[in-house]
């Protein structure tokens, strides 16, 4: 890997994550902890058949209106090399400040980026250059070039709020920060047009909003809101927000499959459930799903793999891998407090961040998707917060 990397001092305070006073959202530790709890591996059920979405020709970046006084979100993609195919990096946002990145093929961490935040979410650039940190007290996202190892300056998205979530789109054109107020009241979406780092104006959503998602052709992003258990779905195209869809209660996480399909919401208060919303080509004429019940307690974070047969879940309790669309436990922990989920792109790995059990307070392990075998997990200095891979 072709960063440079300077190691710089560690945050010593937490941020508004850890103050929240709803559960927070936003992946399974090593081999001794998965032989402790046993589990047995079913057969997946087969994907949901595509809806119209899927096929459907939409936009594939938002139309941002520049405001009066634009900010720069960063800075313009360098001409840099892509890198390497073989390079299969994960990059974990850390709760002390640290942005981590951890070889995923050796299960090695290497020396981390200090970005000087409160982070709760990190996302990539599709072409991997970059990487994007949210701050969750002051609504800054920090730039951090990823063939470089250089970490840009934090830029204000909004004033009297932190950001909760981040989504690129997936043309690359536009980052989505998910503002939520001091108060927890009614959120807001910004778009960023990343190549001028333009700043555009806020999309109103639900109370407390606190994930986001956006559909694999561009052309909608669904906003979670805690605070009134909706998701708000948003055209891209125009930046207007349609109306909220109800989906439980405390709602945290969402995933939508690789075919566009169906989004999985995850939500419950105390006992964690994942409800599905079938997505038509209109927003209103979405579907919700009865929920299912899933292990891990509390939510915090949902993961759909990339063939869209299964999902990792993780909560205050546990983790648990379900099959989809059915629900089916193909497994499950219930040893540690888990944060953080991802798939790696080809499927073959899982990773989960965790920030208790037996095994170092804080770390990550890289599972095998197919054996639910890990390896040594990965110690971090703080608990993961939000786990993205760099494309490759």
């Amino acid at each position: 890997m072709a960063e440079v990397i300077d190691t710089l001092a560690q945050r010593a305070t937490g941020g508004r994550r850890d103050r929240r006073h709803l559960p927070a959202a936003l992946a399974v530790i090593g081999a001794l902890l998965l032989t402790a709890c046993g589990g047995t591996r079913a057969t997946p059920a087969a994907s949901p058949t595509p809806s119209p979405r899927a096929t459907a020709t939409a936009a594939a970046s938002a139309t941002v209106t520049p405001t009066a006084t634009a900010a720069s979100a960063g800075p313009t993609p360098l001409p840099t090399p892509t890198p390497p195919a073989s390079d299969l990096i994960a990059y974990i946002a850390v709760n002390d400040g640290k942005l981590v990145p951890i070889d995923v093929t050796t299960g090695v961490a290497e020396a981390p980026l200090t970005i000087d935040a409160a982070p709760t979410s990190v996302a990539i650039s599709p072409d991997g250059r970059y990487a994007y940190v949210a701050d969750g007290d002051v609504a800054t996202v920090t730039p951090v070039n990823l063939a470089t190892g250089t970490v840009g300056a934090p830029n204000q998205v909004a004033a009297n709020a932190g950001l909760t979530a981040l989504a690129i789109t997936p043309s690359g054109a536009t980052l989505l920060a998910v503002v939520n107020p001091t108060g927890y009241d009614t959120g807001s979406v910004v778009p960023i047009t990343l190549a001028s780092g333009t700043v555009g104006s806020p999309i109103p959503v639900g109370a407390d909003p606190v994930a986001i998602a956006v559909t694999p052709d561009g052309s909608t992003a669904y906003v979670v809101s805690a605070g009134d258990g909706t998701i708000t779905p948003i055209s891209l195209a125009t930046d207007s927000p349609g109306a909220p869809i109800s989906v439980g209660v405390d709602p945290r996480a969402i995933a939508i499959t690789p075919s566009g399909g169906t989004a999985y919401v995850l939500g419950g208060n105390g006992e964690a459930s994942v409800t599905p919303v079938t997505l038509a080509v209109d927003p209103a004429q979405d579907k919700v799903g009865t929920a299912i019940s899933v292990p891990g307690g509390t939510p915090k974070a949902i993961a759909v793999a990339p063939g869209g047969t299964s999902a990792y879940v993780v909560g205050s309790t546990g983790a648990g891998q379900i099959a989809l669309p059915g629900g089916t436990t193909l497994w499950t922990t219930l040893n540690a407090e888990y944060t953080a989920a991802a798939f790696s792109s080809d499927g073959t790995r899982a990773l989960l961040g965790y920030t208790s059990g037996t095994r170092p307070p804080q770390g990550l392990a890289v599972l095998n998707v197919s054996t639910d075998a890990a390896g040594t997990p990965v110690a971090l200095s703080g608990e993961p917060v939000s786990i993205a891979f760099r494309p490759t």
